[in-house]
């Protein structure tokens, strides 16, 4: 490419971001470009033409600079900049952008500019071709489409052998204006002749009918990534080793366990895990894997959240071929369902980076290596283990059992990533900021867009009260990236990242948002935002009230996102983002946790975060970086994403982040464990003792909960104190902790399973290990919860919803008689700075259970809305989970008696999750409505318009809601906002 060309590419690259974040008359730089336009696309074109006639196309070091001339060719089409161009056809042009980014391996950015235009804006037969090619629209009535259509229906190569030898025969005679799009179709079905998905998944697994499969796939995609398919050529449907893959964020991960799963249920006959950490991941996987096997007889189950299972979730279990499960959640069903692992053949491990998260870690990891353990060997569990990025990949695949050739790594991003750092320049009223532009794949398109922000343009303000022009604080990290993040809204849509909650982190960000749009002319969110039509100021103003930071934020157009605000209203936001309701988020990392969303760009506000333990911010692990990164420009929904960082102090470290330098590796967690005690004997110069164990403080006592708790949910009824210790034994050498463990960690590892085996054992020997296993306690909560509880109380028999007072007052007694509760909330007053007594908790409690939204409820209480929601997130956590364990406990040691509990105390769990308390409410949770504000909506008027029916029977209130379904929609679109409203329409297609 001669240097004028590559001049005029950068310049004109430049010139587009500048034009996009409507920042070109601040430009003092003249765009050479811009005075031969015909020059620059003919040239351009050119390029283009050469590069499809010589084939060079096919060369992977050709492709950095394709990419650049479809970039170039794409400005004359698309919205915000062709007005300036005349001469093009704009729908036929897009066409040859598309195609460039379509043999490039771009396949999304190429579908998403081919829709810019309409089927109907071609006129020729060989442009609808290229436009139904691009945009996998197969419904086109011509003699091209009807040949690759014929290909697509039953995978039979002669039919794209025609379609090329036709495509030849016409090029031979074509005139000119024939000529080059003849040639573009040809280069693209040439293309897709080695590339399509009858040739990937036939390659894969010759033995196996894809048809079916295919044919439903055929309104989605016709090709893979090149992702996807090196793990295919990789051998991962044949073979039944560990495959361990390494993809980054939005690379076809969830499309490629699509078809893994689709072969190991229909040709392999198996069941299939799908471990996926977080909840808000595996509702996500849960709404994709049932829309897209629906059709194709193959069962999905999703399970999270609840710390036991229910009566409908045991049954269902069985029936399933796909159970997408949390960690948590899976070791809880066990411990009701003996073996349960058993049923599994295949397990997928999705975020598998977090086997050594603070939280959920150890349960992750423990889980593995309990399902490691098979005693038929010609039965051993196949692992796909994966993740965006781990180093020490290899250590983990070994573990699992896998080998140097069931490694897949790939950087392949079907979206391009470019990062931006904000760069001061000037002094006083004349300082301006410039966005250095760095491309992670591409150097060629590195550029500066100048005066992004300007002291002069962005931050005089006339103050209201003395009608003087003032001076805004640009000078904080914070005033900057909410500038930055409102300038980028011109560009698409916005989440501004930081590790905090509070007044450094979200809600200061929050609040300053509000501030430049009152004070300064930035672009509000509110003028691109669609939330009126769904009503959702309203929404939020019945739960949080008017004064509440979401409430004013998503008054302003914006929406808030972090771990303290309830599960509900997190993934209430998740949907305003992903169906771009809302185009500006503030968030911590709860948003990129295996959540795919749709945004354009990403503003660090800051990597550092508050480490209560050394009481100084610490700058994040490098990997968390580069999982919340990689989420700026998801494919199919952005055809490039941008990360700006605004604190210089931190560009060296997001640059090593950038280039993979000194990543973390992961290690498990039970290993922190482990190693830290290993050190402190050492350093004491101590004997590890059950004696010792005890004498320690509380925290350390945590330690070995977690550890008493993975022996007991390793076990089985079966196990006696005669084998028990050869059984921990084997445990033990199944953990990824002990597989990376050096002698002297190995030892404690051992001593430690040693000593605790003396502390189950009387348990084994009272035959009570399956009522220490359904209880979900360790060993020392469950010998507290015996002495506290009283089983002659008729309570246990005679409680029914609704629960009164008394009943949430009993419980709460119990719960704040256990020695390690007082831990736990002198834990939670000092993180913030609240005095919890179980006064306070009850009064939450009943009124959360009768109704009262958060706000209604601060203002009986007198408590401040932040600090309440953190309540609840403790009464979530910590209560809720505890009475869950008292009430197991009690029903199993009574059923020994023969007793049997009162049914209704099985739904406790919901009345305190969901703030229910009636049975209707509880049956409406169990058919999915779990919308809180349309459930109780949907009971008013199923008790207001049938008063003499049943409402207690499921059943009954089944059939009720499929009967006069049309009826209860006019109701709710009456009574509650739009959001709330559409749960139930949504709900309805799944009941």
């Amino acid at each position: 490419m001669n240097n004028i060309l590559m001049d005029w590419i950068i310049d004109s690259n430049s010139w587009k971001n500048a034009k996009n974040l409507n920042l070109l008359d601040r430009q003092e730089k003249e765009y050479p470009f811009l005075l031969r336009t015909d020059d620059f696309y003919i040239t351009l074109f050119n390029k283009m033409f050469r590069a499809l006639t010589s084939q060079s196309y096919q060369s992977r070091d050709k492709h950095d600079e394709l990419l650049l001339i479809a970039k170039g060719i794409e400005m004359y089409s698309i919205d915000k900049t062709r007005g300036v161009f005349h001469g093009v056809n704009y729908a036929e042009n897009i066409l040859y952008a598309s195609s460039l980014y379509y043999l490039t391996d771009y396949y999304t950015t190429s579908t998403l500019l081919s829709k810019l235009f309409q089927t109907e804006d071609y006129d020729s037969d060989i442009d609808r071709f290229i436009h139904g090619f691009l945009t996998v629209n197969r419904h086109i009535e011509n003699p091209y489409m009807n040949l690759l259509k014929l290909f697509l229906e039953t995978g039979q190569q002669l039919y794209l052998e025609e379609l090329i030898r036709e495509l030849r025969r016409e090029l031979e005679n074509a005139d000119p204006y024939r000529y080059a799009p003849l040639l573009l179709a040809k280069s693209l079905v040439e293309k897709f002749t080695s590339n399509n998905i009858w040739s990937s998944l036939t390659r894969a697994n010759p033995h196996f009918n894809w048809r079916d499969f295919i044919a439903h796939r055929l309104e989605r995609n016709w090709v893979l990534f090149p992702s996807q398919r090196k793990a295919l050529e990789k051998g991962i449907l044949l073979q039944d080793n560990t495959f361990s893959l390494q993809m980054p964020t939005s690379s076809g991960k969830t499309s490629l366990c699509e078809i893994i799963v689709y072969n190991e249920v229909i040709n392999n006959k198996r069941k299939i895990l799908l471990l996926a950490p977080f909840r808000a991941l595996a509702s996500e996987l849960n709404h994709s894997f049932r829309e897209n096997f629906s059709a194709l007889g193959i069962t999905v189950k999703t399970l999270y959240g609840g710390h036991r299972p229910t009566r409908d979730e045991k049954a269902e279990i069985d029936k399933v071929d796909l159970l997408i499960c949390t960690p948590e959640k899976f070791m809880a069903i066990e411990n009701h369902i003996p073996n349960l692992h058993t049923q599994f053949s295949t397990v997928i491990c999705d975020e598998g980076h977090l086997l050594d998260d603070e939280h959920r870690g150890l349960s992750y990891e423990l889980l593995l290596a309990k399902l490691k353990k098979n005693n038929d060997e010609q039965l051993a569990k196949k692992y796909i283990y994966i993740s965006a990025i781990i180093p020490n990949l290899d250590n983990i695949n070994n573990w699992l059992g896998g080998n140097k050739n069931t490694i897949i790594k790939s950087s392949y991003r079907p979206t391009q990533l470019t990062y931006g750092f904000l760069i001061e320049k000037g002094t006083d009223q004349n300082k301006t900021f410039a966005l250095e532009i760095f491309s992670e794949k591409n150097n060629l398109i590195n550029s500066s867009i100048e005066n992004i922000l300007s002291v002069n343009q962005d931050y005089k303000f006339r103050n209201p009260t003395t009608n003087r022009m003032n001076t805004y604080n640009y000078k904080t990290y914070k005033s900057k990236a909410v500038s930055i993040a409102l300038r980028s809204l011109n560009n698409g849509s916005v989440a501004i990242y930081s590790p905090q909650k509070g007044d450094d982190g979200v809600k200061g960000l929050a609040e300053e948002v509000i501030k430049q749009i009152d004070l300064l002319a930035f672009l509000s969110p509110k003028t691109i935002s669609n939330q009126d039509e769904y009503d959702i100021s309203t929404y939020f103003e019945k739960i949080f009230g008017q004064e509440y930071i979401l409430t004013k934020a998503i008054n302003y157009g914006f929406a808030i996102h972090h771990g303290n605000l309830p599960q509900f209203v997190r993934e209430i936001i998740e949907m305003c983002i992903r169906e771009k309701i809302i185009p500006l988020v503030i968030c911590t990392s709860t948003l990129a946790e295996g959540v795919n969303l749709p945004i354009k760009t990403i503003v660090l506000h800051t990597i550092k975060r508050f480490d209560y333990n050394l009481e100084k911010k610490v700058t994040i692990r490098k990997r968390d970086i580069k999982n919340i990164v990689g989420r700026a420009g998801r494919a199919g929904q952005e055809t490039e994403g941008i990360v700006i960082s605004v604190n210089p102090s931190e560009y060296q470290y997001i640059k090593e982040v950038i280039n993979e330098e000194q990543i973390e590796p992961v290690n498990g967690y039970l290993y922190k464990i482990i190693n830290g005690i290993t050190i402190t004997l050492r350093d004491k110069r101590l004997l590890l003792s059950n004696e010792l164990i005890e004498a320690q403080d509380e925290e350390f006592k945590r330690l070995i909960d977690s550890i008493d708790k993975s022996i007991i949910d390793s076990l089985y009824e079966e196990v006696t104190d005669e084998n028990l210790a050869e059984i921990l034994k084997d445990i033990i050498s199944r953990t990824f902790s002990y597989y990376q463990s050096d002698k002297e960690d190995k030892e404690t590892l051992e001593n430690i399973y040693a000593l605790r085996a003396k502390v189950i054992t009387p348990y084994l020997n009272k035959k009570q290990l399956r009522t220490l296993k359904e209880s979900g306690a360790s060993i020392r909560i469950f010998e507290d919860i015996l002495e506290v509880i009283d089983l002659k109380d008729e309570l246990w028999k005679e409680v029914t919803l609704p629960f009164t007072q008394d009943v949430i007052e009993y419980f709460l007694e119990l719960v704040f008689k256990l020695q390690h509760i007082q831990y736990d909330i002198d834990e939670f007053s000092e993180k913030t700075n609240i005095t919890l007594t179980k006064d306070v908790i009850k009064n939450i409690l009943d009124n959360w259970i009768n109704g009262r939204w958060y706000y209604e409820i601060t203002e009986i209480i007198k408590v401040e809305l932040e600090d309440l929601l953190k309540i609840m997130i403790f009464i979530d956590s910590v209560i809720y989970p505890t009475i869950s364990n008292i009430i197991t406990i009690v029903k199993n040691k009574l059923a020994e008696e023969g007793i049997l509990i009162s049914e209704d105390l099985d739904d406790l769990g919901k009345v305190i999750q969901y703030g229910v308390n009636s049975r209707i409410h509880c049956n409406l949770i169990d058919l999915g409505f779990t919308d809180r504000m349309c459930l109780f909506s949907i009971s008013r008027w199923l008790r207001s318009n049938f008063r003499s029916l049943n409402l207690a029977d499921k059943s009954n209130i089944e059939i009720l809601l499929k009967r006069n379904k049309l009826e209860i929609e006019e109701y709710l679109n009456r009574s509650i906002p739009k959001i709330s409203s559409s749960r139930f329409k949504a709900n309805m297609v799944k009941l």
